[in-house]
């Protein structure tokens, strides 16, 4: 029988354990011997079920401990409502009967009370199911699942199941509580965004029942009202222990308690100080903190600068800023060497040395002297910027004195219209009206000198000038990113121009880019005067300069006006007005593309009121499929750009790019051919004799726009703090590559 040897180990144990207490044998031998065992009154729970659970087995000595144990732990099974046993005589010993009576089948499961949670989720939450009989135990794991779920959404502060209903047909009903009312909602610590407009934006609302997880939501959403804002806070709150239903929010509104300046050896801390906008007591913002990070960056003065944020004592919201440099180099002291255009008109080759600071002794004050020399020209300038007169007030003052010399430089020459000998320094088409002055390629001039607005190509002239003298500017701000300044120009202009390779009375000065101050009433409609004049000016200008970058903008833009004065009531020699409008743009694409457009119109009161140093030019910089150098009184230019990064750290990009603009002057029209010249007497003693002039009015050229397309490179070195700039471009002219430092605008 399976069973004995079960029995004979428990009685050897039994013996052991006896001979080792000295104690007499234990009643258990003298009980009566269990003959079966038996379960009754089970429907649907299987006896083999709570058979696993029944220690006291057949052929044992009844043990009444291990029957009340087992009795408990039949009913621990939970399937059953009550346990009872019967013992009784039978034949060798006694029988023992565990009596049941089961739980009901489970025919419905109802919920009450609950809203935010659906009837089927709580459902879905439980191992009880409709046709199972009903046990506590899974019943008990059912409700605390029901518990956690709702503790997990949030809905805290009460016991959720508040009670549970079993009826004697099966229907198990649900009492639930999900969470607690909100019966009002306090807000604290806000100063910028009125409590109306943060209790609108919550969901926990009076009146619902208190989530958690909600709740947590609207605290995030009242700190994106503060980033909407511009702004930064940290926002918390709960439920308020004390007095349930109420809840409180607190927004610590961020504000600077302290700024640390670090890593600027060089630049003295008030240089960098007097940048910022944010100041202790200000509400931390992530447009001025970008503002003012704009302001460091823009000086130059250093490689990177950032900005990082520590907790400033224990007062709600107040932080410490760090704004962290590391400075570059600011002077550049070099020798270069300049190529002005080969030919008989280009100004070949030239050199200079030149030495700049842009931070003098980490003050950011700057200045620049510059010293250049070609076989045709001899420049000299010097200049010094002061752009805070006080440490701390944005008024600023700059000063230049220059010395510009041309000597000797080849200009073209053109055949006049009509019967005569002479020859001008701009082209004239008898009724018609020529176009912008330009100084014509090289190897463009061949061919017998004939009136057909083509330059001669064995005469020319000598063009001499000489430019020196000062000027002083003062600046003030007058709005955020805005400034209005006035500058004062006192200049002695001094030129000659001389024929070669014809005589010198047959140089006709009309028309050309001289000025009629200087020379009476026989030489009209030029910008220059033979001789030496006086130029003073006042400028006044109005600015905005929001751009992100300096160097290589992405956002933001600029925009100019200008307009500079001349009158004889200033001690000048020239009368006029010079008005110049200038506007950038500039736009992210993508990721890290920029699109950027520029657009500058100038205007004057004309240019037979212009001296030639005030005239507008359009070169190869700004049109960069031309190989002219173009000077009007009028200029108009248009320029876009798509500016896109090649390489990840942004060293190395490329662009697409379209130009067009004109800089018109005037322009003669030559009157009815005039009769010919009589021959002059004849003899030793003949009086000289004045050639005739030809007839001819000025006019206003009109605009005649030059267009290109092309593509460029960009190239950022440890050298300079500019890229440099290679452009490719096509045009009216051809193809042409250009080169220059630093962005085109």
């Amino acid at each position: 029988m399976p069973n004995v040897p079960r029995f004979v180990a428990a009685a050897v144990i039994v013996g052991v354990l006896v001979l080792v207490a000295g104690v007499s044998p234990t009643p258990a031998a003298n009980q009566p011997i269990v003959t079966a065992i038996n379960v009754r009154g089970n429907v649907h729970v299987p006896t083999d079920k709570i058979a696993t659970v029944i220690r006291e087995q057949p052929g044992t000595p009844l043990d009444q401990k291990k029957l009340s144990a087992d009795q408990q732990a039949i009913l621990g099974l939970g399937y059953f409502t009550d346990v009872k046993t019967d013992v009784h005589q039978t034949p060798g010993g006694v029988a023992v009967s565990f009596i049941v009576i089961e739980n009901p089948q489970v025919s419905k499961i109802n919920f009450s009370g609950n809203k935010q949670v659906t009837t089927d989720i709580l459902g879905a939450l439980m191992d009880t199911t409709v046709g199972s009989v009903l046990n506590t135990n899974t019943l008990r794991d059912d409700v605390q699942k029901i518990n956690s779920y709702y503790d997990k959404l949030g809905y805290i502060g009460t016991r959720h199941v508040q009670d549970i209903k079993i009826d004697s047909n099966g229907t198990v009903s649900i009492a639930v509580k999900e969470g607690v009312t909100v019966t009002k909602v306090d807000v604290h610590g806000n100063t910028i965004i009125p409590t109306p407009v943060i209790l609108g934006s919550l969901k926990t609302k009076p009146g619902t029942t208190f989530s958690g997880q909600v709740f947590n939501e609207d605290l995030n959403e009242v700190s994106k009202l503060y980033k909407d804002a511009g702004l930064s806070a940290v926002v918390d709150g709960n439920p308020d222990t004390n007095n349930p239903g109420l809840v409180n929010i607190t927004v610590c509104e961020a504000r600077v308690g302290a700024i640390e300046i670090a890593g600027n050896g060089v630049t003295k801390d008030y240089v960098i100080r007097r940048l910022l906008r944010l100041k202790p007591g200000d509400l931390v913002s992530d447009a001025r903190l970008r503002r003012d990070y704009e302001n460091i960056n823009n000086t130059q003065f250093f490689k990177t600068v950032d900005v990082s944020i520590k907790q400033f004592g224990s007062k709600c919201g107040y932080v410490t800023l760090v704004w962290t440099v590391v400075e570059q180099r600011t002077g550049n002291a070099g020798v270069n060497i300049s190529y002005g255009g080969g030919g008989q008109y280009g100004q070949g080759f030239g050199g200079g040395v030149s030495f700049s600071q842009n931070n003098l002794a980490g003050t950011g004050n700057s200045a620049s002297i510059s010293l250049q020399r070609g076989q045709h020209f001899s420049d000299v300038n010097f200049s010094v910027s002061v752009p805070y007169i006080h440490k701390f007030k944005p008024d600023s003052v700059s000063f230049s004195a220059f010395n510009n010399l041309v000597s000797d430089q080849p200009r073209p020459v053109y055949k006049q219209a009509g019967n005569n000998p002479f020859f001008g320094l701009s082209p004239s088409f008898g009724n018609a009206v020529s176009g912008t002055f330009a100084t014509p390629a090289p190897g463009a001039v061949a061919g017998p000198c004939q009136a057909n607005g083509n330059p001669c190509a064995s005469q020319f002239a000598n063009f001499s000038s000489r430019q020196a003298g000062v000027q002083l500017g003062f600046g003030h701000p007058v709005a955020e990113f805005t400034r209005f300044s006035i500058g004062l120009s006192a200049t002695r202009l001094f030129q000659s121009v001389t024929s070669n390779g014809f005589p010198q009375q047959f140089l006709n000065l009309q028309g050309a880019l001289l000025s009629p101050a200087q020379v009476g009433g026989t030489t009209i409609g030029g910008a220059a005067a033979p001789g030496i004049s006086k130029l003073r000016s006042v400028t006044f200008g109005l600015s905005r300069d929001n751009r992100d970058d300096v160097q290589n903008p992405r956002f933001g833009g600029t925009s100019a006006f200008s307009e500079e004065i001349s009158a004889k009531a200033f001690g000048s020699d020239f009368t006029f007005g010079k008005g110049d409008f200038d506007y950038t743009r500039f736009l992210p694409i993508r990721k890290h593309s920029t699109l950027a457009m520029h657009f500058n119109y100038g205007f004057s009161s004309g240019g037979t009121r212009l001296p030639y140093n005030d005239l507008f030019s359009l070169s190869e910089q700004q049109l960069r499929g031309t190989r002219f150098l173009y000077y009007g009184d009028r200029e108009v230019l248009g320029q876009v750009e798509l500016r896109i990064p090649v390489t990840a750290d942004k060293k190395f990009g490329v662009a697409l790019f379209a130009d067009s603009g004109d800089a018109p002057y005037i322009t003669p029209v030559a009157g009815p051919t005039a009769a010919p010249t009589p021959p002059p007497p004849a003899g030793p003693h003949a009086p000289p004799f004045p050639p005739a002039q030809l007839n001819v009015n000025y006019v206003e050229a009109k605009f005649s726009l030059k267009t290109d397309v092309g593509f460029g490179i960009r190239v950022q070195t440890p050298i300079l703090p500019q890229v440099i700039r290679i452009d490719f471009a096509s045009g009216q002219q051809g193809t042409h590559t250009s080169f220059g430092l630093g962005q085109s605008f």
